[in-house]
């Protein structure tokens, strides 16, 4: 089971839509897809499960719930994706205390997501985090294999995700060494576009070859909490998240 997180600490660079179009080609094409929503502004939950009253993450990171998958999942409408959901306590944990956990190894997400690697019930487990450096995106990092850091063409977001790579790192003590991939989204033919990846590359990262295109299909999917392959199979964009799974496959 490979565990992804798709994070920057900048926000509206496509994290949440890079999480929901690549967890539903996975599943499309019969990977069982664990989504885990880490944000408290809860969007992917919105997409996939508006009208989930149950059990969230927030339950899980405060113990609240036990580890148990069978327990704290939503299934959504698309077969073989599942999610846990978010909500807006999320913002009340405490991050002095998760690190804390984490630097025991004692983190309840963890546990969880060891319990699900236990059961074989998945074959990836994508994570949403928040824009920001919060108790549930310090779970998410403590757990992941592989960081996808999706960045836009412009300054700002490219310094959340240098800063981001940053952070993590210092806190090596706490077992955090996932591995980082830039993901270049909302593209276009400017030369600003072709600027910010070599940007990124002379900056040491990992960049995808794939990158995403600006589209307003992706707002009218939203809006229709419809996957990109479905709502618009021949798009652009559609076809540049199937290229990224190709990718992620091959780099495995």
């Amino acid at each position: 089971m490979k565990i992804y997180a798709v994070a920057n600490f900048k926000g509206g660079v496509a994290k949440t839509t890079t999480v929901i179009n690549l967890a539903a080609q996975m599943a499309r094409d019969g990977d069982r897809v664990l989504a885990i929503d880490a944000d408290a502004q809860h969007n992917l939950t919105d997409f996939y499960c508006p009208d989930w009253d149950g059990i969230t993450l927030t339950d899980v990171l405060t113990g609240r719930s036990d580890p148990v998958p069978d327990r704290n999942i939503a299934h959504t409408a698309y077969e073989n994706l599942d999610l846990l959901c978010a909500d807006m306590r999320l913002l009340t944990l405490d991050l002095a205390a998760i690190l804390s956990a984490a630097d025991g190894q004692d983190l309840r997400l963890f546990d969880f997501i060891r319990e699900v690697r236990e059961r074989d019930d998945y074959d990836y487990v994508i994570i949403d985090c928040p824009p920001s450096f919060t108790a549930s995106s310090v779970a998410a990092l403590v757990c992941c294999d592989e960081v996808i850091l999706p960045v836009k063409a412009d300054a700002f977001s490219r310094t959340g995700a240098l800063e981001m790579i940053q952070q993590v790192r210092s806190l090596g003590a706490y077992h955090i060494a996932p591995r980082f991939r830039v993901l270049a989204t909302m593209a276009d033919r400017s030369r600003l576009s072709r600027q910010a990846r070599d940007l990124l590359k002379a900056d040491g990262l990992d960049v995808f070859e794939t990158e995403i295109h600006a589209s307003v299909c992706v707002g009218e999917s939203t809006f229709k909490r419809i996957p990109l392959y479905e709502y618009v199979p021949r798009s652009r964009v559609a076809q540049d998240y199937e290229a990224l799974l190709r990718e992620v496959r091959e780099n495995e």
